[in-house]
């Protein structure tokens, strides 16, 4: 009983505010360019409210001042991901369009202009590397997920897909690496969304627990080498984002950056 009174309170408060919020951020968005920024804050709100409604408590661990206007990569491991990021910076999403059609979540997040990301088209891979050039020229954060899909999170990273490393090679444009970690709680649930897993049933299972626990770890910012291509850039930050992973299992060991 208490369990689906969660639930019904949760989804209650969702609905009560996810309207306003929708029209609230469509008024935002509008403006060419500039709507892109005004818009990626609103988003941040819509993440800070989600965590907080949905009893997720995120561990923020960064070091150094966060800069606008970055790339911003890390581990994938559920749709829970794009909440927590969202609560964490004013950013813009790279979705793939396949979650344009996802109930709920498809909608808010073309309210939120995305740049749709159509891996099956060659000529629309190079529209979205311009689109990412051009966000991040304009002093908005853009955020991707390289694995190219979720995993169960306890068997380090699936190899980097490289493509949209590509928009920030020879320019300025710096890459925030995060690594995202859920907390198991006492039942060992695994909040990863991932493999053959039916979405509709795991978010039920979500929002009836009690809370929720992420840490959220910003390693340094890395900046493109001169001369280097897309695949030597993924790797490198593939590397250091894995030996992160590793220090925050093995606090002991050594983390090289």
């Amino acid at each position: 009983m208490v369990v689906i009174f969660r639930k019904l309170w949760r989804l209650f408060w969702f609905l009560l505010w996810m309207w306003p919020f929708a029209f609230y951020s469509l008024f935002r968005s509008l403006g060419g360019r500039k709507g892109i920024k005004r818009v990626a804050y609103c988003t941040r709100s819509w993440g800070k409210f989600l965590v907080k409604n949905f009893g997720v408590k995120v561990n923020f661990v960064c070091d150094h001042l966060l800069e606008e206007g970055v790339l911003v990569v890390s581990n994938h491991q559920s749709y829970l991901d794009v909440l927590i990021h969202a609560s964490l910076f004013p950013i813009r999403f790279t979705p793939k369009k396949e979650i344009k059609y996802w109930p709920v979540l498809g909608f808010y997040l073309g309210i939120s202009r995305p740049v749709w990301v159509d891996r099956k088209n060659r000529q629309k891979s190079a529209d979205t590397l311009r689109e990412i050039h051009r966000t991040l020229a304009d002093g908005v954060s853009l955020l991707v997920y390289p694995e190219g899909t979720t995993t169960d999170g306890e068997h380090g990273l699936l190899p980097f897909k490289a493509t949209a490393f590509a928009a920030v090679l020879d320019t300025d444009f710096k890459i925030q690496p995060l690594i995202t970690c859920y907390r198991r709680s006492s039942d060992n649930w695994n909040p990863a969304w991932f493999g053959d897993q039916t979405l509709l049933p795991h978010v039920w299972k979500f929002i009836g627990r009690p809370s929720l626990e992420v840490d959220v770890i910003a390693l340094k910012p890395v900046t493109p080498l001169p001369g280097e291509d897309r695949k030597a850039l993924a790797a490198r930050v593939e590397k250091l984002m894995l030996e992160a992973m590793e220090q925050a299992k093995n606090p002991t060991k050594a983390v090289h950056q």
